[in-house]
């Protein structure tokens, strides 16, 4: 298939939808959900006959539940997830050898880190998706084709029924029908290995294994992985090494040899055990013409930072206010292009990451094991956050540009202090410690109508008070007056003073290809 360029997308007269999703995990369910949220005509397309009801994804972090929490289900998700606190790593012996911080103050609003039973999760999201008249969840959808025309895209199903849509975006995980049929090739970034993966329920009244939230045992012997999933649910990872047969491996008898020090057989029940294969691979790009790629269809990565999933929702974040603009006729289809590059960048960086994780973890040479463990017993500074920036859609060069901007808590008028996106809603919002001059409240004015630029000077005479100072000492930080952030909550750009706030607005225009 040949993709179409951004000029040969036209307005078509008539589609199925606006935009088709192919995959209802997660990362597909997120986006559904948001696009679903401002009345997009969406159609789902999933193969499966239903949800997948096994655990695969176990930890997302705050800016994901800032994404949950825009879709009103931040307290339904908050019921079935649990803050993530002790990231450890540790010696064979099980003592602790370093904690990598999740304790922080994270700048979503919420707590840094959070584990959870996948199939919970994926029933709450689906409950949203169902609420939207404007979504259509269509199951045994297999996709066989797909072809790009001037106005639309055809695809077609493996009953025969062909389906069109402005827009396709491929959610349909690592071994993509999306992909293969937009022709886009992946690279490999170098890591690659096997790995025993167990979930297990313990038993009503059955003693809790006696385990960190998630701990990394650096034992050269048989690297492994322990944490918690969710509320009531343990898993439990375990590298195979040279001799091991995978068949052998996910027999329930070896399985429960493996898991012998924390728990026993007549103590809890085994939900799965399989052997995956963690890599690392990237989409070359995640957009080709009308089609797109979210989630694992576009990138791969080790688990060892927990950030396969939290990518794939931000990629739905940020393709869900591309397309509502597009959508919505407020900007050029060129506006996609900044897809790729906004979103490819911070992805590759967190597959680095965990690839250097990884590889601490995974070593299999005593010798080297043990430098690596004396290396982490004596290091006196832990390192902060990982949190990279986003590669595009912003102003280089200003300070906090393209970097995860804070939510503050707000004090209403009627004295409530509340998250600021409860308070807002969703959108492009402009924060500000100063009042707006006359030419930069035009323009602050003028994008509210083209795209519903928000505008909240906090802390003066006549502006909104803030409960706490998370915002302002951020804004006073980074050295600037005000910030101007993008609905996936990244910022677009910054005002080091008063008189650079109609240029930050004016320059929103052109980046964003507005109409």
């Amino acid at each position: 298939m040949t993709p179409t360029g951004d000029s040969d997308i036209a307005t078509p007269t008539s589609t199925d939808a606006d935009v088709l999703i192919v995959g209802f995990g997660p990362v597909g369910q997120s986006l559904a959900a948001l696009l679903g949220r401002s009345g997009h005509r969406v159609i789902v397309c999933e193969r499966r006959a239903g949800r997948y009801e096994t655990p695969r994804a176990g930890h997302f972090d705050h800016e994901i539940m800032r994404v949950f929490q825009s879709l009103g289900i931040a307290d339904q998700v908050g019921a079935v997830a649990d803050p993530a606190r002790l990231y450890e790593f540790l010696d064979t012996d099980g003592t602790v050898l370093a904690r990598l911080p999740r304790e922080w103050d994270a700048p979503s609003g919420w707590d840094a880190s959070y584990h959870f039973y996948q199939p919970e999760l994926e029933e709450i999201l689906d409950s949203v998706v169902r609420r939207s008249p404007s979504v259509d969840v269509r199951f045994r959808a297999a996709v066989t084709d797909l072809q790009q025309e001037s106005d639309h895209v055809a695809v077609t199903l493996e009953s025969g029924q062909v389906l069109t849509a402005r827009y396709v975006v491929g959610a349909d995980g690592a071994n993509s029908v999306v992909r293969r049929l937009a022709g886009i090739e992946t690279e490999d970034l170098g890591f690659r290995g096997d790995w025993l993966v167990a979930d297990l329920r313990p038993n009503p009244g059955a003693r809790t294994p006696d385990i960190p939230h998630t701990g990394q045992v650096l034992d050269p012997a048989r690297p492994n992985h322990m944490g918690r999933v969710g509320q009531r649910y343990f898993r439990w990872e375990f590298m195979l090494v040279d001799g091991d047969d995978p068949l052998d491996m996910v027999e329930p008898g070896n399985v429960w040899k493996l898991l012998a020090p924390w728990i026993a057989p007549d103590e809890g029940e085994l939900i799965r055990q399989t052997v995956y294969q963690f890599r690392s691979v990237v989409a070359d790009t995640f957009r080709a013409g009308a089609v797109l790629l979210a989630g694992d269809a576009a990138h791969v990565m080790p688990p060892f930072l927990g950030q396969g999933m939290s990518s794939g929702i931000r990629d739905s974040a940020t393709l869900a206010w591309m397309f509502d603009l597009v959508l919505g006729g407020s900007a050029d289809p060129r506006l996609l292009d900044l897809y790729t590059a906004s979103r490819r960048p911070q992805v590759i960086a967190y597959i680095e990451e965990s690839i250097r994780i990884g590889t601490v973890v995974c070593e299999t040479d005593p010798a080297r094991a043990a430098d690596r463990r004396a290396g982490l017993r004596s290091a006196t500074e832990l390192p902060p956050p990982f949190e990279p920036g986003i590669g595009a859609g912003f102003v280089p060069g200003q300070p906090l540009a393209g970097r995860l901007g804070v939510q503050p808590v707000l004090r209403t008028d009627d004295g409530t202090a509340r998250r600021s996106d409860d308070v807002l809603g969703q959108g492009f919002t402009l924060f500000s410690l100063v009042e707006l001059d006359e030419a930069a409240a035009a323009l602050a004015a003028e994008l509210e109508q083209a795209i519903g630029l928000r505008t909240v000077v906090v802390g003066t005479a006549r502006g909104m008070q803030e409960e706490g100072d998370a915002l302002s000492r951020w804004l006073e930080q980074g050295g600037v007056v005000a910030a101007l952030v993008r609905p996936d909550f990244y910022v677009y750009g910054t005002a080091i003073g008063p008189e650079a706030l109609v240029d930050l607005l004016a320059s929103l225009r052109p980046t964003l290809s507005l109409t």
